[in-house]
Parts: structure tokens; sequence; C-alpha cells
């Protein structure tokens, strides 16, 4: 390694060939030149009959750095730069690196503190900015000598000045060697005026239930304040919160006892030394407690009585009673619901300022039972599971309730628990086999307190069953309220239904008015007597077998009295007909039920006597049946 201009640079670098050579605006040597940014830099080369000239303007000692023809270029950043020059002499080549040094002209920042008696201070900021300047120059404006900050001094300056109104500081920051000189002036507008320090009071104290207790004031620009902190009857000391913030301000105190109170206040001293003391605003302590139907309010005195204006309880943010006298401490609410949370809230009006107590959740309870469930439903949905909803009883509900669902095979015992719901008053029983029997149930009602409601009446699922000849449905209640009637709901394949009422029947014995209807789908409907309640059964296929029919004998005479053997019936699609001669020879076949045997074989009259026949037949559902018999010829 070998040392370059101003740095150290590898053995490898570039800037260690030589034989170049450039002016930088101007300046030859190899002195680095100083700019302030942004600094602009326009490079001449001063080696005669040199070609192949190039430049790097941020040489990092690259072998094989990144060239440019321009000989011109801007530097936008501060910093340490290094110019390489490569180009060629002759049969050789040539390099040359001068240093270049950007400084910063931002002007510092300052914050201006103003306190009683003209006094100003300026206090610039610590930071990278200010601290790479020679000297800060501060003109008052006001025929005093001009002050400087010298690096390495306390970077603050105080000054009195005489009288009140705005004046006029400028300052600049510079540097002592280089180019650069440094940033501009600037100038500060100040306002200097008489402050009172006892205008800063508490206006508010808001204690938390997590033992933070955050108070409000107006600031004072300038003006550092702590906040004192005197729990029962103690001292008052210092909380270490402090804050010199003008304006609204608001400040934290952490890790108080919330069960105990605590009075807080402001001392205030400024740049100058003086020291005032705010108004005192004290923490009011709020307890609260459930009984059945009740809760009950307790809250601490406000220990100065020359202050105070008046209590306010709150309850879930709005007021629900003032009180005006100092030792008023307690409130019976009884306007509460069971199960639900109440925050309430004790503010103390004070002068000039309000103490909020730290809020307290009350959860209301109550001994009180809820009453039986009077009105509830039950029926069965299309996909076979059954549907209950139950309303709320009309006493001990709360906005949050459990209903207990039990069920049952009968209406009168037996009953067993098969679901809950929450928050909600519909149920859905997915395990109810509702085409094999019928159901019943029963709904107790169960508030946020725990209490529970007696079983409600038994409400019962209609089960719909086919007996062959008829079709019959069991009578247990669907609902509460007594049954007004019964309605038998027919439904076919295309979806079309149509309705019959049997009024209080249990029974229905269906007719086909259609020869070519089959088959159908049922249901019953039960409507309550007072029309508010509908509960469905179960859908049941009814359906009629096909239906053949074929003479045992047949005498094709040409009589016109049973002259040929087919087939008559009902409810089939496909047919299928084979005759056979005694020997098992098919003399017959035929696919058209009109069209039967004429008892010839090829054209010419079969022999008299018994002969054997099958038939297939498909009916209008698809299902298969095969007669086999055997039929005599007559002649």
């Amino acid at each position: 390694m070998v040392v370059g201009i101003g740095s150290v640079v590898s053995a490898q670098d570039l800037c260690l060939k030589g034989g170049g050579g450039f002016s930088i605006n101007g300046a030859t040597g190899t002195a680095p030149l100083i700019g302030c940014v942004p600094f602009r830099v326009d490079v001449t080369n001063t080696i005669a009959g040199a070609n192949n000239i190039n430049y790097v303007y941020d040489y990092k000692g690259e072998v094989s750095p990144s060239l440019t023809t321009a000989t011109t270029f801007t530097y936008n950043k501060p910093g340490k730069y290094r110019i390489l020059q490569v180009g060629s002499s002759g049969a050789t080549g040539i390099t040359a690196c001068r240093e270049v040094i950007v400084r910063d002209s931002t002007t510092p920042e300052v914050s201006v503190t103003t306190c009683p008696g003209g006094i100003v201070k300026l206090t610039f900021a610590n930071d990278s900015i200010t601290r790479q300047y020679d000297q800060i120059e501060l003109d008052w404006n006001d025929a005093s000598a001009v002050e400087y900050i010298s690096k390495g001094d306390a970077l603050q300056k105080e000054h009195r000045f005489f009288g009140s109104g705005t004046r006029i500081i400028r300052y600049r920051a510079v540097y002592m060697s280089g180019n650069c000189s440094g940033s501009q002036w600037k100038t500060l507008p100040v306002r200097v005026d008489g402050t009172k320090l006892d205008n800063i009071k508490i206006s508010l104290v808001d204690a938390r239930a997590d033992g933070s207790v955050g108070l409000s004031f107006q600031g004072i620009d300038g003006v550092e304040l702590e906040v004192m902190v005197k729990t029962g009857t103690g001292n008052y000391v210092g909380s270490g919160v402090k804050s010199s913030k003008a304006g609204a301000v608001e400040l934290t105190l952490q890790s108080l006892d919330p069960k105990k109170v605590h009075c807080l206040k402001l001392a205030t001293t400024d740049a100058c030394g003086n020291v005032t003391e705010s108004n005192e605003v004290c923490t009011t302590v709020l307890n609260g407690k459930a009984e059945s139907e009740r809760n009950i309010l307790t809250w601490t005195q406000y220990p100065q009585s020359q202050e105070f204006k008046g209590y306010e309880l709150l309850r879930n943010g709005d007021r629900i009673k003032r009180f005006t006298r100092i030792d008023e401490l307690s409130y019976v609410d009884n306007d509460v619901e069971c199960g639900v949370s109440y925050r309430y809230q004790i503010v103390t009006t004070i002068d000039k300022a309000e103490s909020r107590s730290a809020p307290v959740e009350v959860i209301a309870k109550s001994d009180l039972k809820p009453s039986a469930i009077a009105q509830a439903i039950v029926s069965v949905e299309q996909d076979g599971s059954v549907s209950l909803i139950a309303f709320p009883p009309s006493q001990g509900t709360t906005p949050a309730f459990r209903m207990i669902f039990e069920r049952s095979d009968n209406p009168t015992s037996g009953f067993r628990e098969v679901g809950t719901t929450q928050n909600t008053n519909r149920y859905s029983d997915l395990t109810a086999k509702t085409s094999e029997r019928s159901y019943c149930y029963r709904i107790m009602y169960e508030n946020a307190c725990g209490n529970r409601s007696e079983p409600s009446p038994p409400v019962c699922t209609i089960f719909l069953k086919n007996t062959g000849s008829f079709i019959k449905w069991t009578g247990d209640p669907s609902f509460t309220d007594e049954v007004g009637g019964y309605f038998v709901i027919k439904l076919n394949n295309g979806g079309a239904a149509s309705e019959t009422g049997v009024g209080a029947n249990l029974t229905y014995d269906p007719q086909f008015d259609d020869p070519n209807e089959q088959e159908f789908d049922y249901q019953i409907r039960s409507r309550s007597r007072n029309g508010s309640f509908l509960s469905f059964s179960n859908v049941i296929l009814y359906r009629r077998e096909a239906a053949l029919f074929l003479p045992d004998a047949f005498s094709p005479n040409g009589d016109g009295i049973n002259d040929t053997f087919k087939p008559s019936g009902v409810f089939f699609d496909n047919f299928q007909m084979i005759v056979y001669n005694r020997w098992g020879q098919s003399v017959f076949q035929t696919t058209d039920s009109t069209t039967g045997w004429d008892g010839s074989i090829n054209g010419t009259p079969a022999p008299q006597g018994p002969y054997i026949y099958k038939v297939i037949i498909r009916d209008n559902t698809g299902k298969e049946f095969v007669r086999n018999g055997t039929a005599l010829l007559l002649r």
C-alpha cells in the first residue's frame, strides 16, 4: 500500500502511474480545491502533446473506471472526491489525480427561547451540519457587537434586549479557509415580551384504569415545567415528567396506584430561573359493584372544597346524574339489564379544570329466572332436516343469551339435549330421521346471567307415511298455538303443486284423476289457528304399479269377438310380446301394444291349442316387469 492524494490507495491505483496534469477552474498544482455545494469544476489538460484525454470525477481506485471526455462536472453532495485524468503522450500512458473537497453550505438549525425580562436564548442544533463549520456569527441587530461561536464552544448564546416588540436577529455559519465561505445570512424575527408564568394552568386530569394519569394544559414556549405529584396526605415530589412545549400539551404519568387519590400541579422554570407553581387538580376514585337488578356506585370526596363545583356520573359516556354537594358520594343505578356491561365514570368539575376518574366496568347481574318460551314452531325442511324457531320469553331476556333444544320420540317423556344456539332463536337438527318417525322438541332460554327458564310446551314434527291405500300423518302440534287445519300438498315431477284442505283429518285417500299419472310426491302442511305459523311434514312418494291384463283364450274366427290375442293395461311405455308354440318356436313378435296376434303363422291359420307367451313392459318410472303365461287358441 502507498499513500495517494488525501487518502489511502492500493498499489493498482491509477493515480500512481503519473505523467499527466490538469488544472481545476484554472488552478494548477496538486493542492485540493475547495468549494461549496453545488460546486462546478472545469478541468483543462496541462500536458502538451497529450491525447486521448478522459476523466473520472469520483475516482475510488478502480482498475477499470468508467471514463468520460467531458471537461465540466457539478458536485451536488458534500464530500471528498478525486478527479482522475487518463490519456497518452507519445506511446506512453499517462495519469494524474487531484482532490476536490465539496463543503455543505446548509444553514444550521436554531431554536429560539424567550424569557421574561427581554432575554433571548439561541440554541443551535448539535448535528453534523452545525459541527462542520469553523464558526457561527451572530448579529443581534441592536448596536451591540457581533458575537461568535467557535468550533468546540457551547452551541448556545443568550442576549438581553431592552424594551419589547419584534427584534430581527441574523446569523450565519462560516469556514475559515478555502473557496467556500459558508452559509448565507439567515434572519430570525423574535418577539420580545414579558411572560406571566402563572398563566400556566392544568385544565384536565384524566385517570385511567391501568394506573396512568393524563393531564392537559396550555404550555408557553421556552418555559420548562415538571409535573409534581402528591399521593393521599403526603408531600409533593417531582415525577420526572417534563415539557417545554408551547400550546396545548398532554402529558402522561405512569404507574400510579389507581385505588388512591393523587393530586397534581405543574412547577415551571424558565431559562432565566423563574419558578412558578400552577393550580392543583386531584383524581377521584370510583368503585362499582353489581347486585341483583342494580349497580352500586361510590366514589371518594374531592379534597379541595373551595374549588369544588360538582360531580357528574356518566354511564357509557352519557350523563345520568349531577351532584352539587361535595359529600354526595354514591348512586344506585336500577336501570340495568342482566349480563350487560356498563362503563361508569365520575367527572369532578372544579374552578377552571376538570378531573375524570378511571372508568369502572360493571356487569349487571340478576337472580330473576326467565319465563318459559311461549311461542315456538317446528317444521321439516325439503332436505329432511328439522328447523326450529323459538321466540324469546316475555321476561328475563338479555341481549346475549343461549337457547337449549331437547328432543324426544314422543311429547310426554324422554327429552334429551340435542343442541344449543348462541344469540339466535333458530336451530337446525340435522340428525333427525324425519322419513322414519316424528320428533318432539322442547326449548329453554338461558340469559347472560346463567338463569334458565322452564322448558317450553313440546312441538312435534309431522310424520307422513303411505299405508298402501291411503296416506296418514301424526297429529301432535307443531307449534305452541292450536292447529287450525291440515292441507295435503300434491307435487308432480314437473314441480307443480296443488293443495287440498282436509280440516282436522289425519288421513287422506289420493285420487288419481289422470290415468297416465302413475306417482306423486305428497306433503302435509299445517296452519295455526291464528294463521301466524305454518309447519310442513316430510315428503313421501305415493305410486300405483303398472297394470297388465291378457286373455286366457281367443278365437280368430272373424266374428269380431276375441279375434286377436293382445294385452291391455296402464302405466307402461315400453312393450314387447313374443308368442311360442309348444315346441318353443317363436311364431309371433311385436313391440306395439295395440297390435295383437291374429292366430296365423306366416299368413296361415295356426293350429288350435295352447301357446306360450312372454310380455316385457317398462312403466312410466323406468321399472321393468316380465309376464309369462299360456293362451288357448280356439277354432
